[in-house]
């Protein structure tokens, strides 16, 4: 449906463009509110059709209704429509009572009244048979097919109208209306089809034809809002909360139903009242009433299963009650909880919590240190949330899925996407802020969720049973980092080191905890780099047994000679970003590292997840010296970013002159007319704004060059293309 109304959007409507905007954009945000509410909404197993009902009748259409009554008012959203601006609806035949006109018959019937001459010959000759089609699309039995109305109404046919008034619509314009009404039609049978199947979608019973009562809902919630006045939209808001009778408020417009402050219900609190709406919902195709007569708009009374409710609150307080024993420090936990699962799986009405027993069964797992077992129970949680129950639990399986596929493993894409894209459904805006959503590849913003999660998982989740042991991924506590740090202050010996490294061979290539992807080589080369530089910036204070410069440099030699016996795959290893620690010492302008790193035949030209290599490394940073060494190795400087900034395009943007003097040097790999051309954009631009360039760079934490930088990079660049 969607679809079709952008399809339509591709006509040029002279008089149109609000009818198609109004409707689309909150339709558009209808649906994506409905991924959020989902994950916030605790179904216990009803039905596809029950679930969706609940969404629409108690959220989206009145919302629907309200947001097109406020972007509406009293401006007429195409003059010389038939009936008003809810023509498009469904309605009650007048002379039929018990008949429903749809909005291909409203709009067919409105255009045949104006035509002039024998509606037989319509295309200017006989033709019975798109007489018969016509009558067909009137009568509702059929739906308008897009290739007919395309054709029948194409920029090139000129019809013949009783006035000669040039106030009626062009062809093109009746042709995107046609499309308008053929979309609305058909999406209202699909759900007629799929609320109450067996109903016919002319039926004007509301009782039998549900859809009748979302669309009373959506005109009345209409009709509620353009008597308010919108010039002033917190007296508008409290004008329709006071239209509203008080049990309606209760009812399916309390979530667009505005505080006194103003604002209206959050999505968890919508969530919320939905859930209570469902709770007393049995398990089969049952919908509830909206309204018992829409033309009185008096209210239902809904059917209360007091029963089901108290057997479905056992049970939730049963699962609550084992997830307590789970987190509790008792020390026969482990076959209490077992004894709460089995006792549990007997209570009746179990079935509807399949996936609620699945996470708790994948917790016990975990407390067991049964990691595989675990997975299990976890995956087949969260494909029974896909097909039964929807609401906070999946959030959480969520979370546990992509956790699992990070708990081991520094980061799978290939278990964790499906997963990490339901996080993102509900994620929050500090969460999408430290993760970059949108700012590069998923790929990236996942290995980003994979820190935050897996600091939940073994701070929150993994709760080992007594007796049982479980290896979790190092931490910086570990013993292999006690050791190592004897060996930087002692300054050790060459045997020392390669001691050190036999000792802890198997731990060398494990993943951290606490920073996830960062091996014990990478975790220790960003600290012993950053402690270094520290020291060395500290002054002397007598009576301690060496001056901070001189141990600074004995920490740095240490390390190096660890570098010159690691084998060449732990030098190699990559953290969670999939930085090297060749890229991590050319951020870090460390000369001698990147030395010891190339000496060793380490991947030069590795990739982060950005696409960055250690010249892109060096040349943000302005390291010119581990520039020159890197491009001598034979680094290749042609590599892009996934944005497609080469190292020369960062050294024009950070303004790095000499960096990018020796990138023109490079014979090996010449540079194009088109890198050229970006950082001489980029260079001049800098130049000529450069007080808010830094200020806005220094925001984000990064340190410019001077205006002379930009200046002679700009020159350089447009000397090159001049020659």
């Amino acid at each position: 449906m969607l679809g079709l109304l952008c399809r339509s959007l591709g006509q040029q409507h002279a008089q149109s463009p609000t009818l198609w905007l109004d409707f689309l954009k909150p339709f558009s945000e209808g649906l994506g509110r409905l991924d959020v509410l989902e994950l916030h909404t605790r179904t216990y197993s009803a039905t596809p059709q029950q679930a969706f009902w609940v969404l629409l009748a108690f959220d989206i259409a009145p919302a629907l209704g309200r947001t097109w009554g406020f972007w509406c008012q009293d401006e007429p959203l195409l003059p010389r429509m038939p009936e008003d601006d809810l023509w498009f609806l469904p309605h009650q035949d007048p002379a039929s009572p018990d008949r429903l006109i749809l909005p291909v018959e409203t709009m067919l019937s409105w255009w045949l009244e104006q035509l002039d001459g024998p509606l037989d010959r319509i295309w200017g000759e006989y033709d019975d048979e798109r007489r018969r089609t016509l009558d067909n699309w009137k009568s509702g039995r059929t739906t308008p097919a897009i290739s007919s109305v395309m054709e029948w109404f194409g920029d090139d046919q000129r019809f013949s109208y009783k006035s000669s008034d040039e106030a009626h619509l062009s062809t093109a314009q009746l042709r995107s209306l046609l499309l308008w009404a053929r979309a609305i039609e058909k999406a209202y049978k699909d759900l007629v089809d799929y609320l109450t199947s067996g109903v016919a979608p002319n039926d004007a019973d509301p009782m039998r034809n549900k859809a009748l009562q979302l669309i009373e809902l959506f005109r009345w919630s209409h009709e509620a809002t353009v008597a308010t006045d919108p010039r002033d939209p917190a007296k508008a808001d409290q004008a329709f909360a006071e239209s509203l009778p008080f049990w309606i408020k209760e009812g399916p417009f309390r979530a667009i139903t505005p505080y006194r402050s103003g604002r209206l219900p959050s999505t968890e609190q919508v969530a919320d009242f939905l859930s209570g709406v469902l709770s007393s919902v049995p398990y089969d195709h049952t919908l509830p009433d909206i309204f018992e007569d829409p033309r009185r708009r008096s209210s239902a009374i809904m059917t209360f299963n007091g029963n089901l409710v108290e057997q479905r609150q056992r049970t939730q307080d049963a699962i609550n009650r084992c997830i307590e024993i789970r987190d509790s420090t008792e020390p026969d936990r482990q076959f209490l909880v077992a004894a709460h699962l089995a006792k549990i799986r007997k209570l009746s009405g179990t079935a509807e919590f399949e996936p609620d027993l699945a996470y708790l069964s994948a917790l016990h797992a975990l407390s067991s240190g049964n990691f595989d077992e675990a997975r299990q129970h976890a995956e087949k949680a969260l494909k029974l949330c896909s097909t039964r129950s929807i609401g906070p639990l999946k959030l959480n399986i969520a979370k546990l899925n992509f956790s699992l596929a990070v708990a081991q493993d520094a980061f799978n894409r290939k278990h964790a996407e499906r997963s990490f894209r339901i996080l993102c459904k509900s994620v929050q805006p500090d969460d999408t802020a430290r993760w970059k959503l949108g700012e590069g590849p998923i790929d990236y913003s996942m290995r980003l969720a994979a820190a935050d999660h897996s600091a939940w998982f073994w701070g929150n989740i993994v709760r080992p049973y007594e007796g049982v042991k479980i290896e979790a991924p190092l931490q910086q506590e570990s013993e292999i980092f006690r050791a190592y740090l004897e060996l930087l202050w002692s300054g050790a010996s060459e045997d020392e080191v390669r001691g050190f490294i036999k000792q802890f061979r198997g731990k060398l290539k494990r993943k951290l905890r606490d920073v996830r992807g960062d091996t014990f080589f990478t975790v220790t080369s960003k600290m012993v780099s950053d402690v270094v530089r520290v020291m060395r910036q500290m002054p002397t204070y007598s009576g301690i047994p060496k001056e901070p410069s001189e141990l600074a440099n004995s920490m740095a030699a240490t390390h190096l000679k660890l570098v010159s016996f690691l084998p060449t795959d732990v030098l190699d290893a990559r953290d969670y970003l999939k930085q090297t620690a060749l890229m991590l010492a050319a951020d870090r302008s460390d000369v001698d590292m990147v030395k010891a790193l190339i000496d060793r035949h380490v991947d030069i030209d590795a990739q982060d997840a950005l696409g960055r290599t250690a010249l892109h490394s060096a040349a943000k940073v302005g390291a010119d010296r581990c520039f020159e060494i890197l491009l001598a190795a034979g680094a290749n400087p042609t590599f892009q970013t996934v944005s497609g900034k080469t190292p020369a395009i960062f050294a024009a943007e950070f303004g790095r002159a000499t960096i990018f003097e020796m990138r023109l040097a490079c014979s090996a790999y010449q540079m194009g007319s088109s890198e050229l051309d970006e950082a001489h954009k980029l260079a001049q631009e800098s130049a000529e704004d450069f007080k808010a360039k830094r200020k806005a760079y220094a925001i984000q934490g990064y340190e410019i060059a001077g205006r002379k930088g930009f200046q002679r990079i700009a020159a350089l660049a447009l000397e090159m293309l001049d020659e």
